[in-house]
């Protein structure tokens, strides 16, 4: 990573903000903060900030190229001297309906809130065709998948210049999980078969349980009598596909048996807000013969050497395993993954290591380990090598009074406390879940009348000019 001179931070971080004209940001609006001793206790992991969350709306392009916004959710590091962060994007797993992703607060959520409070600028990009975006998502559509993710740092990058003050230090960390493993490696790809590296310094990438080698494993479910956990993935492929390149199918009955030419539409009409990928599994026979029309299928299977088919043409456009990455790759993976089978990742190591790529390794993360158990292992695993592998942040020269610019007692404390600041800053308290319950710039002394207070714990975050603090206390 390029060295920071740290002269030149300081005066950014003590310097006024500078508006600019936004290229890709729409808007950012703060959501929530939650607090790193919960991140740190409900995972068992050190994780040292808190972290705020914001719902970001932004420029980018829809699976033609044409003009749309996106949305995500974006988590900034908190309670921190430091200057500077690098950016990690985290993407997120299938899901049906448009409000079932990151920047809803769903509980996907709590991944790239783990990250940030580990240090990072977490863009999580609730891809296109979900969350604000209209129209239908393109499932594991590669290239759009890519495209929200970078167009999502670029507005980062703008909302950190322009409204907090902070530092992105240039390196980015590319994750994943399910989906977001196809989708952390169509953006990886991306970036290095346009050009982009510059732009995008990419220290490392995790795809997690990916399809990265959808012209085997997807067809293999296509095909086979065994049956499939997850059919709905079948419908999706085939709705996506359709939407992007116009020539899978012209209407469902052309392609799907009686009656369910008619159950899977609703789930696939772009607007889709209320039906969940669950209920679609739970209404489609898990054997492909027995969903898709035989002659449909047939055509398929008979096509399977020269691959010209549409879908087959398809499949191939959107595999991701079959280049050569020049930053380390780590793909994480669990061998009784029963939605994503696990010999993708064998397949793409194998392949990039035959290219001559220097640093890809596919990597065990349990064996006896389904598809949902595989997402704790893989996560904290990507998480603690990205750790070894980023710039240490930059503090900035903050002064404090003593041990503690603010004095917050009695602790514990009942129907009131009373706060002592030693210069004029603005406080913020957070009850345990990250509600905010109180903020006001104090001066002096006040008391806070806390009668209609939860018992439990509370944090007081004081930010002044020259100093600032983080202390926990408790009513009773």
């Amino acid at each position: 990573m390029k060295n920071i001179l740290y002269a030149s931070l300081f005066i950014l971080w003590f310097s006024p903000i500078k508006k600019v004209n936004s290229q890709y940001l729409v808007s950012c609006n703060y959501v929530e903060t939650t607090l790193s001793f919960i991140l740190s206790t409900s995972t068992g992991l050190n994780l040292p900030f808190d972290v705020d969350m914001y719902k970001m709306i932004y420029n980018t392009v829809d699976a033609h190229g044409n003009p749309t916004i996106a949305s995500g959710a974006f988590l900034v590091p908190t309670n921190t001297t430091c200057l500077d962060f690098p950016m990690a994007v985290y993407h997120h797993g299938t899901s049906l309906k448009k409000v079932d992703v990151p920047s809803y607060n769903i509980q996907e959520t709590l991944i790239g809130k783990v990250f940030s409070a580990g240090g990072y600028f977490t863009c999580m990009p609730d891809y296109v065709g979900m969350g604000e975006s209209p129209g239908l998502h393109p499932y594991v559509h590669g290239e759009s998948e890519a495209t929200a993710s970078i167009d999502m740092i670029r507005a980062a990058r703008e909302f950190i210049s322009d409204s907090l003050g902070m530092i992105d230090n240039g390196e980015v960390f590319i994750t994943g999980y399910s989906q977001g493993g196809h989708a952390c490696m169509a953006t990886h790809k991306y970036i290095n078969d346009n050009g982009l590296s510059n732009e995008f310094d990419i220290i490392a990438s995790a795809p997690c349980s990916g399809p990265y080698v959808l012209s085997i494993t997807m067809a293999d479910s296509l095909t086979s009598l065994t049956p499939y956990s997850n059919p709905g993935y079948i419908a999706y492929l085939l709705a996506s596909y359709e939407h992007v390149y116009g020539n899978i199918f012209n209407s469902w009955s052309d392609i799907l048996k009686s009656p369910y030419d008619t159950i899977v539409p609703p789930f696939f009409d772009g607007n889709n807000t209320t039906l969940g990928m669950g209920q679609l599994n739970g209404l489609l026979p898990q054997v492909m013969d027995s969903l898709i029309i035989d002659s449909v299928l047939m055509n398929f299977i008979n096509d399977s050497v020269n691959k010209t088919h549409p879908l087959w043409v398809a499949l191939l456009d959107n595999d991701n395993y079959d280049w050569t990455p020049q930053e380390p790759v780590n793909m994480y993976y669990c061998t009784a993954d029963e939605q994503v089978a696990y010999t993708n990742a064998l397949v793409a190591d194998s392949v990039m290591n035959t290219n001559g790529a220097p640093y890809v390794q596919s990597i065990n993360s349990g064996s006896g380990l389904n598809h949902n158990a595989c997402v704790f292992p893989a996560l904290t695993t990507a998480l603690d090598w990205f750790q070894s592998l980023k710039t240490p942040c930059s503090a900035a020269s903050v002064v404090q009074f003593g041990e503690n610019p603010v004095k917050a007692y009695p602790n514990p404390f009942n129907n009131e406390i009373k706060l002592e600041v030693f210069e004029s800053g603005l406080v913020s308290i957070y009850s345990i879940a990250g509600k905010l319950v109180f903020q006001q710039k104090i001066d002096k002394t006040s008391i806070i009348q806390t009668e209609n207070w939860s018992t439990g714990l509370y944090l007081i975050r004081f930010d002044g000019l020259n100093s600032s603090s983080r202390t926990v206390v408790s009513k009773y």
